[in-house]
């Protein structure tokens, strides 16, 4: 019989039908003496227990939970822009993005859970349905899926009708579905709020792409703080950009051409910043003396510039911790429902902002 067994073994590995043939019984009351279910006879069990022994059985990982009803695996799928174009590949994405990833994955962990990250397009999801298709295979227990597209969301019906355990990170997209997002619209307000103390009057924005949920947010709490601030008005003092450093520079050779050209620049992102940092200076304008100056993010190039960026932080790892949680919970409820959370940024005041008209 060892003889055989490791002939066996050589040519493939032992499963659950090889024990079942060698008893006479059937492949489900193998997998359930396996599982030690009070269904299954005890000397059925027994028996089934050292035959898998004897074989050498090794229990595959996924299919064990499977069989159980769960997989111990959340999806964290990350919606990417276009096939074409993949939001995922900018440094400033990046740095958006690795906070969630490692809140995520630490969270996760300490349930005793993992996760298995896929970059996602708008096509895929949209046109050829990869999102449904892995929720009605049920391979999955649960699903993050962080978003900043402004696209049409009805993709994601079927999470209501399957009552899948589902939490969107980086914005609301429905009611019924589970979301945790950053209050992008206080952050700029915030920012804003800060310039106009400041004496500012005239103030520029450099928002990120017009379709970007993010960027479209950040806009939008711009022009709120700016009217009720009673400040003029005039499209000129809007830039489009793409979060980009180059898209910065840009911005500020054409706010450099305004009249009156303004006094202070409020950008979607740190990257974009940075390029209206080196294009002032290039002008020979000083940061904050000429133009005051804010950002958006709080990653460390704000610290490494000079002068120091003055910007608008994100709790992003704490989004990702939170969206863990309410995942976890829709799969441990007995009748789980959809929950919000708005998270508040924080201004950082830094050296890039002063009084308008500050000259020392």
């Amino acid at each position: 019989m060892a003889g055989n067994r490791s002939r066996r073994s050589k040519k493939h590995r032992v499963t659950i039908d090889d024990i079942a043939r060698h008893l006479n019984l059937s492949k489900a009351t193998v997998s359930l003496a396996l599982n030690n279910s009070p269904l299954v006879a005890e000397e059925t069990k027994r028996r089934v227990l050292e035959a898998a022994d004897e074989f050498g059985y090794r229990p595959n990982y996924f299919g064990a939970r499977l069989s159980r009803g769960k997989s111990d695996m959340i999806g964290l799928y990350i919606l990417g822009g276009s096939e074409k174009q993949c939001n995922w590949t900018l440094p400033s994405s990046w740095m958006f993005y690795h906070p969630i990833l490692q809140a995520v994955s630490e969270e996760l962990s300490q349930r005793g859970y993992r996760f298995n990250l896929e970059v996602v397009s708008v096509e895929q999801v949209t046109k050829q349905g990869v999102i449904s298709s892995v929720i009605q295979e049920r391979s999955l227990d649960g699903m993050l899926l962080v978003v900043q597209d402004d696209i049409d969301y009805s993709f994601l019906q079927i999470v209501e009708e399957r009552q899948f355990p589902f939490v969107v990170l980086n914005a609301k997209v429905a009611e019924s579905i589970s979301s945790v997002k950053i209050d992008n619209e206080l952050g700029a307000r915030k920012a804003v709020r800060h310039l106009v103390e400041l004496g500012h009057r005239t103030i520029a924005h450099l928002s990120g792409p017009e379709k970007d949920l993010n960027a479209i947010e950040r806009r939008l709490g711009f022009q709120h703080a700016a009217r009720e601030a009673g400040l003029d008005w005039n499209p000129s003092l809007l830039y489009y950009g793409d979060w980009k450093r180059e898209s910065g520079w840009r911005a500020a050779r054409e706010f450099l051409q305004l009249e009156p050209r303004p006094t202070a620049v409020f950008c979607a992102n740190d990257h974009m910043a940075v390029g209206v940092m080196q294009a002032l200076q290039e002008a020979g304008l000083r940061i904050p003396q000429d133009v005051s100056l804010i950002g958006y993010d709080d990653t460390e190039l704000c610290q490494v510039v000079v002068p120091r960026l003055t910007t608008v932080r994100q709790p992003v790892d704490l989004m990702g911790k939170l969206g863990a949680d309410a995942v976890l919970h829709q799969i441990e409820s007995e009748s789980p429902q959809a929950t919000h959370t708005n998270l508040e940024p924080q201004l950082i005041v830094r050296d890039s902002t002063a009084y308008a008209g500050s000259r020392s």
